[in-house]
């Protein structure tokens, strides 16, 4: 049940980094309505972490539903939660473009997921 979110979520979170670490800008300037060359610093020092998540999911797909993959579900939940949130404050103080809304709501539809899951997996 949980294999197929993680391999697919997990795969776009590791795009998602790997586009962080290797062309930030190409990311800002879909999203922020100023560029500044500068934004790719903390970017590209944000991209590991991404990464590191998109491969937790991944490995983690292959784990037995328990204890550690409904935390992990719910974990993953409040982050795209909180992903969300801030892509849409960002769009309402005019710091983000539009599209930021698109990229807000597949955050709360991968929330979801998760929750869904980890309501699942913490009655096994």
């Amino acid at each position: 049940m949980h294999r197929v979110a993680f391999l697919v979520i997990g795969g776009f979170v590791v795009l998602v980094g790997l586009v962080l670490l290797v062309a930030p800008g190409s990311y800002f300037q879909l999203y922020a309505v100023t560029y500044v060359p500068g934004m790719d610093f903390p970017a590209r020092r944000f991209a590991p972490a991404v990464l590191a998540l998109g491969a937790l999911l991944l490995v983690a797909r292959r784990l037995d539903p328990g204890p550690f993959v409904a935390t992990l579900c719910l974990i993953c939940a409040l982050a795209f939660l909180g992903v969300a949130a801030t892509g849409v404050a960002a769009w309402t103080s005019n710091i983000a473009r539009p599209a930021i809304l698109g990229a807000a709501a597949l955050e709360l539809v991968i929330a979801g997921v998760f929750l869904g899951l980890w309501v699942r997996l913490r009655k096994l």
